[in-house]
């Protein structure tokens, strides 16, 4: 059995870890779209920060979350925004200086594996955790994004990224995820923040642009001052080089509806600095496509679901990585409350991927004051994803799910 049909089966019966050692899965995960009855399954992120107790604590929190009905755990072993290294053992980046020698995320995975799930680790790939980007810097001077300081507001929502254009950087991201996966033997691997914060004109980049006779810098000087044409212009780029016509909606006002769109003229220069963009992330995601299949795992991917809105900020071309065939799953960030949007941006996402290999997986939040904030909500958000014949649904996050949400859960 390989790890794509252990997916299938891990609802319905625990297995042992020496199980999931089997052959190549491209041909499994090839046929993962075709005809057949499938089961529904429940997935879940979780961060490691918070199973550092002792491992009593992390088996008995695995064999609940199994009981509910959960087959997957995409699990984080650093914090974006915080943290002080990764959480698990590695040879490539920082380990956090409290992470115990008993190794926590070694006794997550076996627990797991004891109750028939599967472990996807998640890393913030290019906005990563404090010191592991003070590791990353320190080793190539140059490797951050340059972000435009006249959008401030860009600035302070996004922070420090590295530059995912450089293949250094790139080199050492997919490093993590090979020193992870070799010591843990996870079913697969979760790419978070697999884009860029804004369009960065650091030496690199402007360098490599400046070889097809692009000047970046100029470019993003045009744009300081009219950051809505730039929106426009690079989101009807994108819609055209797919030949669609609409844009999946944002939950705010983008300026971006195919009216709006219809008088705005191309920026040719513009349109290939993205289309630059966009290659040079697709690079990266193939490349660890490639590397988890060469060791029979599963490669998925955390993105944003407003369509091409959300590219020229993050070069995130989702619709191109289900085209190109670049990874197996995509786990769709989908958090809101109206239960209207979510079924509405689900349709829209079905039909852009149609005829795509990947599985689409919807991932809904749920949150005491935001999203979702009352349990019943969220489950009737994960009847509609099931109602609408998709393979699973990802739930963001362990942290605040209660009780009654995994009694609610293991009904559906």
């Amino acid at each position: 059995m390989d790890r794509r049909d252990f997916l299938k089966t891990v609802g319905s019966a625990a297995m042992a870890a020496g199980a999931l050692v089997a052959q190549h899965p491209a041909s499994a995960v090839a046929a993962h779209t075709g005809p057949g009855e499938k089961e529904f399954r429940l997935g879940i992120s979780a961060y490691m920060s918070r199973f550092m107790h002792n491992p009593e604590h992390i088996q008995a929190r695995i064999a609940k979350l199994a009981n509910a009905g959960i087959s997957l755990i995409l699990v984080g072993v650093d914090r974006p925004w915080y943290g002080h290294g990764l959480q698990c053992f590695t040879d490539v980046a920082p380990v956090n200086p409290t992470y115990p020698d008993w190794d926590p995320f070694k006794v997550f995975v076996e627990a797991a594996h004891e109750n028939g799930m599967a472990v996807y680790p998640m890393l913030s790939c290019f906005k990563p955790d404090v010191a592991v980007r003070a590791d990353l810097f320190e080793k190539h001077p140059g490797s951050e994004a340059i972000f435009s300081p006249v959008w401030e507001d860009g600035v302070k929502n996004q922070g420090k990224y590295s530059c995912a254009m450089q293949p250094r950087v790139q080199k050492y991201v997919f490093d993590m995820y090979r020193s992870i996966a070799e010591r843990y033997g996870p079913e697969g691997l979760e790419l978070d923040f697999v884009r860029t914060g804004s369009q960065c004109t650091c030496d690199y980049c402007t360098a490599q642009m400046a070889k097809i006779g692009i000047d970046i810098r100029a470019i993003q000087a045009k744009y300081d001052a009219d950051r809505q044409l730039w929106l426009q212009r690079s989101t009807k780029w994108i819609l055209q080089n797919h030949k669609v016509a609409q844009p999946i909606p944002t939950p705010w006002d983008s300026g971006t509806t195919p009216e709006e769109l219809e008088s705005i003229d191309l920026d040719e220069e513009l349109g290939r600095w993205l289309d630059w963009r966009v290659d040079q992330l697709a690079h990266f995601v193939s490349q660890v496509t490639q590397y988890a299949h060469k060791h029979n795992m599963v490669n998925s991917a955390a993105v944003k679901h407003f369509w091409p809105v959300q590219t020229p900020t993050g070069a995130q071309d989702w619709v191109r990585w289900a085209k190109d065939d670049l990874l197996d799953d995509l786990g769709m960030m989908i958090f809101d409350s109206d239960a209207s949007y979510v079924m509405r941006t689900i349709r829209e996402a079905t039909e852009l991927l149609t005829g795509t290999r990947p599985e689409f997986w919807p991932c809904l939040a749920t949150h005491p004051e935001s999203w979702n904030p009352e349990p019943s909500m969220l489950a009737n958000q994960v009847k509609i994803v099931k109602r609408m014949g998709l393979p699973g649904v990802v739930i963001h996050s362990e942290k605040f799910l209660t009780d009654e949400h995994l009694a609610l859960l293991k009904g559906i």
